[in-house]
């Protein structure tokens, strides 16, 4: 019964770190500054520096609507705590020409914004109707699915088994 005690408390260390993070995966993210709005998609990693590895989605501004597909923080040596997702652009010297900040919290289990972090929206590409740093009013963000992360599900079946172990040494000591 001491090795099941022992085996069952490694498990649950050894998870432990998943269940004090949010979930890996997708997350639906939509935004709204003074001037435009985002609809789309980022996938979010705890382990990773970064945390945003992947984005996709549009931004509609009062410039120009364009597909978000890059995150730029991973341009720079030192890693910060938001990432800038931006459009493609090969004429611009950074290689984008519009996009936004997003400063993530992981609350542990729930991710969510830093509404005091940068999450401002940018579009230098067009002279006339420059955006510089136009202030979020408001933000969705949820899991893409709800599937449940395969840690989450080998931490309830070790529960389980630690559950009918309990249950068979009580009935043998009967």
């Amino acid at each position: 019964m001491k090795k099941l005690h022992i085996l069952f408390a490694l498990a649950l260390a050894l998870l432990a770190p998943s269940l004090w993070a949010a979930p890996i995966g997708w997350y639906d993210y939509q935004a709204s500054w003074r001037d435009g709005s985002f609809k789309g998609q980022f996938y979010y990693d705890s382990s990773a520096p970064e945390r945003i590895t992947a984005v996709k989605g549009t931004l509609v501004d009062l410039v120009q609507t364009t597909s978000i597909d890059k995150i730029s923080s991973m341009d720079y040596d030192v890693v910060a705590p938001w990432n800038f997702l931006s459009n493609t652009s090969p004429a611009d010297m950074g290689g984008h020409d519009a996009g936004f900040y997003v400063t993530l919290l992981d609350l542990g289990g729930t991710l969510t914004l830093d509404r005091a972090g940068l999450n401002g929206l940018y579009d230098w590409s067009s002279e006339a109707l420059y955006i510089d740093d136009s202030p979020l009013l408001s933000f969705s963000l949820a899991p893409a699915n709800a599937v449940p992360e395969p840690g989450s599900a080998l931490l309830l079946a070790a529960g389980m088994a630690g559950l009918l172990a309990r249950r068979r040494a009580r009935a043998l000591n009967a």
